[in-house]
């Protein structure tokens, strides 16, 4: 784990590792992996984002359901997870991503599985990722992907990924640095998330994804771009660079109506009465 002095994460690093000892205590990982063995395949994440770019010619949505988040402290409401993975199906999500951590997004592993078990689209696990068990615990709850992050994992990366790959998880690879995406590619990531966020200091940084999305070659990995995004303009201009898919996370859980921050986005009109 590459976590640095000053890191911000550091409280949330702190409670994730706490959690995962009660989460061993309670299955061990023979117990994971034999659980998994007897799963259907997933849901193919990348190939799914692959396919809509294929047939649309722009950027999927992943939407993202998450009850809080540690970039706005100002942000945390109750979240009802099989009403918004519905209704964000509903409205034209290509993949959701959910939130399984609940220090800083306030969401958990049984929220995954029920999201899982009420839509049909392919599933982010978003976590804080910082030991291998947590990708067979995402596997065992219904995820078709998980977060991996270069600026927390490091050297490690490439075992996470591999482990992802093991269980028929796509490794959604996140990046902040020039530094980070040379990484990602040597480390063999397929699916590369460009973030415009830096997840040790929590800045903001709106040019990232311009900078980074057209350095990946699509012949090497699937594009996504996401930071602060939640607009069809975010959609145009992140396509325009580069981008297979963008995940709108904040923009759209901070506000009244989530689906309708989604609908406009994607353009879809609704009846009323």
């Amino acid at each position: 784990m590459n976590l640095p002095e000053g890191s911000l994460l550091q409280p949330f690093v702190a409670q994730r590792l706490e959690d995962l000892k009660k989460a061993k205590a309670k299955r061990s990982i023979g117990q994971l992996q034999g659980k998994i063995g007897e799963m259907p395949i997933t849901r193919g994440f990348a190939s799914v984002l692959a396919a809509h770019f294929v047939a649309k010619g722009e950027p999927g949505v992943i939407a993202e359901i998450k009850g809080a988040s540690p970039f706005e402290t100002n942000f945390r409401r109750p979240v009802n997870y099989r009403d918004f993975g519905e209704d964000f199906e509903a409205v034209g999500a290509v993949c959701l991503s959910v939130a399984i951590e609940r220090k800083a997004f306030a969401g958990s592993i049984a929220d995954l599985a029920t999201v899982s078990q009420a839509v049909h689209i392919p599933i982010l696990a978003r976590d804080i990722v910082i030991d291998l068990y947590q990708v067979l615990e995402a596997r065992h709850v219904g995820a078709d992907a998980i977060t991996l992050s270069v600026a927390l994992l490091g050297d490690e990366l490439p075992e996470f990924i591999q482990r992802a790959t093991a269980v028929a998880l796509d490794a959604f690879v996140e990046v902040h640095t020039v530094d980070e995406l040379d990484r990602a590619l040597a480390a063999g990531a397929k699916l590369i998330a460009v973030t415009n966020r830096d997840i040790h200091t929590f800045e903001l940084k709106p040019g990232t994804c311009a900078e980074l999305l057209p350095k990946i070659s699509a012949g090497k990995a699937l594009a996504v771009a996401e930071g602060d995004l939640g607009t069809a303009e975010d959609i145009a201009a992140m396509g325009a660079a580069g981008a297979k898919a963008v995940l709108m996370g904040i923009r759209l859980m901070k506000n009244r109506d989530p689906a309708g921050v989604l609908e406009r986005a994607l353009g879809v009109e609704t009846l009323e009465d």
